[in-house]
């Protein structure tokens, strides 16, 4: 059989592959005509066994009358035919090579690039030497080919990307079965257990089982797979039923962070039990097995960072009513047993947890219509459109525009994020893509003749379905705004594990962000069950040395180095669960692991205690603005968190003699740390904000004289920048707590408060409505930041907000799990009033307070079985009441003192709602 294309080389190279039993199987002819004008162009065949490639003898194209220049210029013609063990070569009509290779006896032909090579095919046909087409698929969506770009009926391979020819037969899979219930019996209860290699929906007589999406969820597969039980009782019929499943690529068969695809397999599998239980006590049972169908769907391809292609031609209408006639549909292939690694799933599940509508709708270019949804979010859009049978529509999804209305999409490197609708018939539906995920604010519709209008167009919020618990409002709707962009990064994501972006092709679970973010998200967020699921993946990856990897899951190996402020999120993520919720059950899930982490880096800080070691590419306080940290200054601050976590931790789970050994050691570290890295002026080595914030925010310099000094120091530091940040991931979220140690709460607020460059204020003023990965992602002049990274999707400097809850807010936690809490607002900012409450697992805990025009009013709530320390600003005690009353009158008092340094009253409180009033 002969394979001919008609091509147009952009670059350098592209290969042809000739029967392929996979991508890494497979002969891959290839054309090259070098990087130089003064290359020779080659055929170069290869042969590639399990993903290795070996060069057979190459052909030099020039005596046949090729040259560079030639092949780079306009439209040329290459046809390879095979016969038994031979294969020749035509170009453009010349016999350029002939060659017996014995390796493959069948398999599929497709396109190769690698690195900057690129391509352009506009025909691609395979036929038989009697002149029978067996293949002469029309470029347009969905994609005959695995990989590459589809435009003006042209299909453009770039980059490092293996296509492989597909026909509608490789769509994904719908299996199916039907089942009769007991005559005469009724159904008192029915349960779905299932999991999946990919990710599934099931569908039970026509209706979709359960409410969740991207099931069973992201865990490191080799180890751990979930599974999901639902509650289908009102689902299941007397007499005939149709069971099935439409299975998507998912994390396991899709793209990964920064790899290609079928990081785990290819091969998509689906395990399911259906138990019904009848009222007389009687159980059946309904369980994948060899009598399942299967029959390629609509789902042409699906992947959470490309996208979903639904092509509605290859529908089947009916597939799982009772009475679907599948003697068309071929038996179900039976995959090896995976069960063994089935773990029920603990966490919430990814649902839809809310519906934008469209705020805006532009036009930049012609047939190009832009929907702005006003809100940067992560799910998927929903779209009521109308179209002719064979016509696409194409939604593409972007953070941002360009300054001319259209997409800025280049920060999603290679995320295209883009889903197409084939229409089976002229008509209208409502399209919602089912096995693909996005981070946009804007969706652009193209490929209609008519757009939909503003009200057809949504967008679905998908997220782990977690419960919020904290909220806080203030009287400055700029704080109010970056308090809304930091809850809507948590959400974002928050999707299966806390990643980094949801957005570009990383989405990884990058332990550096949520080591800064937990104890903010633990006050957002009820993150028992999520981040403890996300605990047990650290656990799976948890190396012998006892360190873990950068990111988690570390899908073969990804980002596997770690290093300071990463890895010790398996100190800080237990320690912010307990801290919060006040169950030392997660301390004893993960106390081994921590232990063994912290011998490691115990052994890293070596007998002098000062962290100079465990470095990495993100080291140096990933981020800064030009003004990095000493290793040193960092390292040793972030070890001494580790040992006064471990020592409040151990103390919680009764090892007191570890306990106290950690004490012991945390003040040889706090000791070692002041020794080696303050100056008696009080200058951090580096004289790096960073520097400042940590010694100080953290507490590590105990002589009251040199933190002074120091606090001088840190206070000169940011006035060079006319009090604008500079830190990075490391810094940030211990700059507001750094100048609250050192009485500069005011400072703290002039900080909060900049709307300039770089500042928190500045994106907002930009539009941001989520929190940006670095503070140049939109420049002053109004470029955008470096492309290879910039995220406008990132939560890790939203952890300013913890500072905000507890400081604006005025709610603090004094005993684990808000047991004993300290109420008390540092009021400032030009603030007039706030309002913070966090549903703790007591109860509501609160605190409304105001300015008025005779002075402050709190109103506070404190959950049952607790109490409170109420700080409350005032020139004496006499001039508080509570409820109109003296406070040592009013009910639920169990103390009072006046604290003439904070020139405050502390009142301390039983559960109960207390209504305070400091007169001026």
């Amino acid at each position: 059989m002969t394979k001919t294309l008609n091509f147009r080389l952009n670059n350098l190279a592209f290969g042809t592959f000739l029967r392929a039993r996979d991508a890494n199987n497979a002969y891959m002819w290839q054309l090259n005509v070098g990087d130089s004008a003064s290359s020779v162009p080659y055929l170069r065949p290869h042969r590639r066994v399990n993903g290795d490639y070996a060069v057979l003898a190459e052909v030099d194209l020039r005596p046949f009358g090729f040259t560079r220049a030639g092949l780079l210029a306009g439209t040329h013609t290459v046809a390879y035919t095979v016969d038994g063990t031979d294969i020749r070569t035509t170009l453009d009509g010349v016999v350029v090579d002939t060659r017996t290779v014995s390796d493959f006896s069948s398999g599929r032909a497709g396109l190769r690039t690698y690195g900057t090579e690129s391509v352009t095919v506009g025909k691609f046909t395979v036929t038989r030497p009697d002149g029978t087409v067996l293949a002469d698929p029309e470029f347009a969506v969905p994609n005959p080919l695995t990989g590459g770009s589809i435009d003006n009926r042209e299909l453009t391979v770039s980059g490092s990307t293996d296509a492989l020819y597909v026909g509608r037969d490789s769509y994904e899979p719908l299996l199916r079965t039907s089942f009769s219930t007991t005559p005469g019996k009724r159904v008192a209860q029915a349960r779905v257990y299932a999991s999946a290699h990919g990710i599934y929906q099931l569908t039970l007589n026509g209706r979709k089982v359960g409410d969740q999406f991207l099931a069973p969820g992201y865990t490191e597969y080799a180890k751990r797979i979930q599974s999901q039980t639902y509650d289908v009782t009102g689902l299941v019929r007397a007499g005939a039923n149709g069971f099935g499943a439409a299975l998507g690529d998912g994390w396991w068969a899709g793209k990964i962070g920064l790899a290609g695809k079928g990081q785990y397999g290819t091969d998509l599998a689906l395990v399911a039990r259906l138990k019904i239980t009848y009222a007389d006590g009687g159980v059946q049972w309904v369980d994948t097995a060899p009598d399942w169908k299967w029959h390629a769907g609509p789902f042409a391809a699906t992947d959470n960072q490309l996208g979903e292609t639904y092509d509605a031609r290859s529908e089947q209408p009916g597939w799982t009513d009772g009475g679907f006639d599948d003697s068309a549909w071929a038996p179900a292939a039976v995959r090896p047993s995976d069960t063994a690694k089935l773990s029920p799933q603990p966490d919430e599940p990814v649902r839809e947890t809310q519906v934008l509508a469209t705020k805006k709708v532009t036009s930049p270019a012609p047939g190009v219509t832009v929907y702005d949804l006003g809100q940067n979010m992560v799910g998927v859009a929903r779209v009521k459109i109308t179209g002719k049978a064979g016509e696409t529509v194409r939604l593409r999804h972007a953070e941002v525009l360009n300054p001319d209305g259209t997409m800025y999409v280049a920060n999603l490197r290679a995320a295209t994020a883009t889903d197409y609708y084939r229409f089976a018939k002229d008509g209208t539906l409502t399209y919602r893509p089912t096995f693909t995920q996005h981070g946009f604010r804007y969706i652009e519709i193209t490929g209609l003749a008519t757009p939909p209008p503003a009200a057809d167009v949504k967008g679905v919020v998908w997220g782990s379905d977690l419960r919020r618990t904290g909220t806080l409002g203030t009287s400055d709707g700029m704080l109010n705004q970056l308090l809304s962009n930091v809850a809507w990064g948590a959400r974002g994501n928050f999707l299966s594990i806390p990643t980094d972006t949801p957005a570009r092709d990383e989405r990884l679970g990058w332990t550096g962000d949520i080591n800064i973010f937990a104890p903010t998200a633990t006050y957002l967020s009820d993150m028992r069950a999520f981040l403890g699921k996300w605990l047990t993946d650290v656990r799976d990856e948890q190396k012998s040395s006892g360190s873990i990897p950068a990111v988690v899951p570390s899908t073969n190996g990804a980002f596997d180095e770690s290093g300071v402020g990463w890895e010790d999120a398996l100190i800080t993520v237990p320690y912010a669960l307990w801290h919060a919720y006040g169950d030392a059950q997660v301390l004893r899930d993960n106390y081994e692991a921590m232990s063994r982490f912290f011998a490691y880096a115990r052994a890293s800080a070596g007998p002098d205690n000062l962290e100079t070691g465990r470095l990495t590419f993100f080291t140096n306080d990933w981020l800064n603005l030009d003004d990095p940290s000493d290793q040193g200054v960092l390292g040793t601050a972030i070890w001494a968190q580790d040992v006064r976590m471990m020592a409040e931790m151990a103390q919680a789970v009764g090892r007191t003699a570890e306990a106290a050994e950690y004490t012991k050691l945390y003040e040889d570290v706090r000791a070692a740390f002041t020794s080696a890295y303050l100056a008696a002026d009080g200058t951090v080595r580096g004289n790096s904000q960073t520097g400042y914030a940590l010694a100080l925010g953290m507490d590590l310099v105990a002589d009251p004289a040199l933190k002074a000094k120091a606090g001088e120091k840190y206070v000169a530091k940011l006035a060079q920048g006319d009090n604008h940040l500079k830190t990075g991931f490391i810094g940030t979220p211990w700059l507001m707590p750094a100048l609250t140690n050192i009485g500069r709460d005011d400072l703290a607020y002039t900080l909060l408060s900049k709307k300039d460059y770089p500042s928190w204020g500045y994106e907002i003023g930009k539009g941001a409505t989520t929190v940006w990965e670095r503070w140049n992602s939109i420049q002053p002049d109004g470029t955008f930041g470096p492309v290879d990274m910039n995220s406008f999707n990132h939560y890790a400097y939203g952890a300013v907000a913890d500072w905000m809850h507890q400081y604006i807010g005025g709610i603090r936690i004094k005993e684990a799990g808000y047991r004993k809490s300290v109420i008390e607002p540092r009021i400032g900012g030009g603030l007039t009033h706030a309002e913070g409450v966090v549903d703790t697992v007591y109860g509501r805990l609160s605190d409304a307070w105001a300015l008025t025009g005779d002075g402050l009013t709190m109103n506070v709530t404190v959950p049952v079985n607790t109490t409170a320390e109420v700080v409350i600003s005032s020139r004496d005690a006499r001039s508080v009441t509570e409820c109109g009353k003296p406070l040592r009158s009013a009910g639920g008092v169990l103390g009072v003192t006046y604290d003439p340094g904070r020139k405050a009253t502390v009142v301390t409180v039983g559960s109960g709602r207390y209504s305070f009033r400091a007169s001026k």
